[in-house]
This record gives structure tokens, C-alpha cells and sequence, in this order.
């Protein structure tokens, strides 16, 4: 009886962490060797979090709607450490959209997702700059595996990077 008792407990455990893992300071893994069973298939998990960045390139305002139509909405880092984890898990994608924008007004940045807004900033030297009109933001891949938040025309198609919230799993 005991021993089942410890092997759902550990199992728990193990579905809770990481197989190998990057430690960030807060304690959350920060690189996943597998796909979490809490997040669907094709979504990486972090953070509580399911991360996807489509294959399809949008506007920045279809990347809003296709992100809604996934059931999450358009992703924003909230500090290094999902920023780093968004870096590592899609280096394969040159820019995506985040929500961030001064659509509103010019050079006032509204940075949020959902409704919750986000302080943190990765924007990279000299941005946002507003050079034509640039009112929306994508994170970039900027020499390696760096990303850093550029202001771009909204009109752009780029793909976008979609978050929700990981399903619960029950734990014994």
C-alpha cells in the first residue's frame, strides 16, 4: 500500500519538473526536454504556460485574433527568464509578435497580455525608434539566439507567439 503511495507521489513529482533542468532564479525550469501533458500538443510548456508561435504570418492585429481562436491570447515576456526560454524553444523563427504597442498614442508603449500589463522591457538598443511609422512590436533574433524587441509597421506579416494557461493536472 505504501509503495503505490510513493510511486503516484513520485510520478506527481516528476510530471510537476523538468527531465533536465536549466534553473532560472525563480525556480522555474526554463527548458523542457518534453512536452508537458498539461499543454496540447504542439505547445511548449514553462512557467504554468503553453507557448506557440504559429506557422502562418499575420498582421500584428490578425495575430491578436488568431491567438483568441486558440483559446490564449498574443504572448508578452514578462522577464529574462521567459524571454530566454521563448529564445531557446523557437530559435528557429526569425520574429513573432508580442503585445506590445503605441497604437493609441504615439510613444506611449501599451504592453500587456490580456489585460494584465507587463513592465518589463527587452527592447534593443535604440528601439522602438518609430523609422516609418512603427507602432507594433515583434521579438527579433538578433545575431544567434539573443531576442530583443524591435518596433515594426503593424501591416507586417509575421507569426505570432501565442500563450495559455497549461491544463491542471491532478496530483495525488
Amino acid at each position: 500500500m505504501y509503495t503505490v503511495f510513493f510511486i503516484l507521489v513520485l510520478a506527481a513529482l516528476i510530471d510537476s519538473c523538468c527531465l533536465v533542468v536549466n534553473a532560472s532564479q525563480d525556480h522555474q525550469c526554463s527548458t523542457f526536454m518534453y512536452e508537458n501533458p498539461s499543454c496540447p500538443e504542439s505547445w511548449h510548456y514553462w512557467g504554468n504556460s503553453c507557448y506557440r508561435i504559429t506557422e502562418t504570418t499575420f498582421t500584428w492585429s490578425e495575430a491578436n485574433d488568431e491567438c483568441r481562436q486558440l483559446g490564449g491570447v498574443l504572448a508578452l515576456p514578462s522577464s529574462d527568464q521567459e524571454n530566454n526560454f521563448i529564445a531557446n524553444t523557437f530559435q528557429h523563427v526569425e520574429h513573432c509578435w508580442i503585445d506590445c504597442n503605441d497604437l493609441d498614442v504615439e510613444g506611449s508603449w501599451k504592453c500587456r497580455e490580456g489585460n494584465v500589463d507587463i513592465t518589463y522591457r527587452n527592447w534593443y538598443s535604440g528601439e522602438p525608434n518609430n523609422s516609418g511609422d512603427e507602432d507594433c512590436a515583434v521579438l527579433s533574433r538578433i545575431g544567434g539566439n539573443k531576442r530583443e524587441w524591435h518596433d515594426v509597421k503593424c501591416s507586417r506579416a509575421e507569426r505570432a507567439l501565442c500563450k495559455i494557461a497549461g491544463r491542471p493536472l491532478l496530483h495525488v
